[in-house]
């Protein structure tokens, strides 16, 4: 009986410790606000539960701002045809998604326009 207590506890920390790292979409992004950007790609990290692609965005200025692009799953990524080798470190790109409530240049990628023109509907 003991180790199944045991066993109940560390699956509990477990899920908790998981939990903690994912978050709510409607707290960290406006769903009912969109901004777009466009930039040249520095990372694309296809990793669950969330893919990112970050990308440098030069404003009128001259200005470099690094932008998130926060994603949905890998496998739902596969689905709208975005894989790992469609986008390389140097393609230009914009993105369109749902702004982070608090101002950080981080998004809800919603839509992507790929260096060739096509664009990607993401959710």
């Amino acid at each position: 009986m003991n180790v199944n207590r045991i066993a109940v506890v560390i699956l509990l920390f477990g899920c908790s410790a998981v939990s903690r790292a994912h978050h709510s979409f409607v707290m960290l992004f406006d769903p009912s606000q969109s901004v777009t950007v466009a930039g040249v790609v520095t990372d694309f990290q296809f990793i669950a539960p969330h893919a990112y692609i970050r990308i440098d965005v030069t404003d009128d200025n001259g200005a470099v701002t690094e932008w998130e692009l926060e994603t949905t799953s890998p496998g739902q990524l596969i689905r709208a045809g975005l894989t790992p080798d469609v986008l390389n470190i140097g393609d230009e790109i914009s993105a369109i998604g749902n702004p982070t409530r608090d101002g950080r240049p981080l998004m809800r990628l919603l839509t992507i326009t790929l260096p060739d023109g096509e664009q990607k509907q993401i959710q």
